[in-house]
């Protein structure tokens, strides 16, 4: 996954240093993706950034939380591939693969939380400027 394609754009609000920071983290947590649901789990990020954004976090862990909890998710904005297969993966994973992914999701999310929170105060610091 091409981590800094995704997160160049935002370069001159938070800095090339905050990105390359975020970008080895991400990438760090690629490599670690050995298993199919963990590069599923990053593909549904990726696909959920990419269309709507930093707010594209919160709705892919609703749709990890809405397949934990065995309903169908809310996944029209995801590539069919990657929507086939995180519900395939999901749905009727066990407890401690369900466990695994939320720790898995938890880390990449906080890896990216700090990029958009340093997105968010350059936004402000700019508007206030």
């Amino acid at each position: 996954m091409d981590w800094k394609a995704m997160l160049e754009g935002l370069i001159p609000i938070v800095g090339e240093e905050a990105i390359n920071q975020a970008v080895t983290r991400l990438n760090e947590l690629s490599g670690d993706a050995t298993e199919p649901w963990k590069r599923t789990v990053l593909a549904l990020i990726a696909d959920a950034i990419e269309e709507n954004g930093p707010g594209g976090l919160i709705l892919a862990q609703a749709v990890l939380d809405d397949l934990f909890a065995g309903k169908a998710p809310d996944i029209d904005w995801a590539s069919p591939r990657v929507a086939s297969d995180i519900v395939a993966q999901m749905q009727n994973a066990e407890a401690d693969r369900q466990s695994a992914a939320r720790d898995f999701f938890s880390k990449v999310g906080d890896t990216l939380g700090q990029v958009f929170v340093a997105f968010l105060k350059g936004v402000i610091q700019s508007a206030s400027a």
